[in-house]
C-alpha cells in the first residue's frame, strides 16, 4: 500500500476512536484523537502506563494549537520562532482537551510531514508518546516494538528503521517566565536568548 493510502486510512481509522502506531521525528509512536476519551485510555491501557503521567499531542500548526490552547503572545512568538521543529510547549488547555490527556496541553508542531499530515487530515491534536510498554526503551523500528502493542494497535504505519534523534525540548512560560522540563535538540539558552528578544521588543 502506497505511503498517501496508509496515511489516508490511519486517518479514517482516527476519526473512528482507534489506535495507531505511526513514525515521529524521534522514535516511532503510538496515538489517537487526543479529544476522544475512550481512545486516550486505551493508549494508557495499551502501554501499561501510569495515568498520572500525562500525555504531549502534536498538532499540524499553530492555529491548530490555538483551537485547544490559549497561547500569550510570547508562547506564539517562540512557536512560530521553532516550529515546525522539537519544542513541545506545555500551554494554558481549552476544555476542547479532556483532562484525561493532560491538565494543560502540551503541544508541537511536528518536523515529520506524516505526522503533519495525520494531524491535519484527523482535524484534530494528535497523541504522541512512545511505541513502547511504560518503561521500555523507544523504538526506531517496528520490529524493535513489542509483538502485544503492535498486535493490539488499530494500525501500524511502518516507513523502515527511524534516525536515532533526542526527543523534544519540553517548556513552560507560565506568568512569562521560561522553563525548560527536558532539554532535547532545542538548548535552553536559545530559547533564553528569543524570550529575551521578544521583550527587549
Amino acid at each position: 500500500m502506497a505511503l498517501e493510502n496508509k496515511i489516508e486510512k490511519a486517518v479514517k481509522i482516527l476519526k473512528e476512536g482507534g489506535t495507531l502506531i505511526y513514525p515521529t521525528e524521534t522514535c516511532y509512536g503510538i496515538g489517537c484523537d487526543a479529544t476522544h476519551i475512550k481512545a486516550v485510555e486505551n493508549i494508557y491501557k495499551l502501554k501499561k502506563r501510569d495515568t498520572n503521567k500525562k500525555l504531549t499531542c502534536i498538532v499540524d500548526s499553530i492555529e491548530t494549537a490555538e483551537k485547544y490552547c490559549v497561547l500569550t503572545e510570547l508562547e506564539r512568538y517562540i512557536c512560530e520562532r521553532f516550529m515546525p521543529g522539537p519544542l513541545t510547549i506545555v500551554a494554558e488547555k481549552k476544555e476542547t482537551i479532556p483532562d484525561v490527556v493532560n491538565q494543560e496541553f502540551a503541544f508541537r508542531v511536528s518536523s515529520d510531514k506524516i505526522c503533519r499530515k495525520l494531524s491535519k487530515g484527523l482535524g484534530k491534536p494528535l497523541i504522541a508518546t512512545s511505541a513502547n510498554i511504560s518503561g521500555n526503551e523507544s523504538s526506531y523500528s517496528v520490529e524493535n516494538i513489542s509483538e502485544e502493542l503492535v498486535k493490539k494497535a488499530d494500525f501500524v504505519i511502518d516507513t523502515g528503521t527511524l534516525e536515532r534523534n533526542s526527543p523534544s525540548t519540553i517548556t513552560s512560560f507560565k506568568d512569562g517566565k521560561l522553563e525548560v522540563f527536558r532539554e532535547g535538540p532545542i538548548s535552553k539558552k536559545d530559547i533564553a536568548m528569543e524570550v529575551k528578544r521578544f521583550k527587549n521588543g
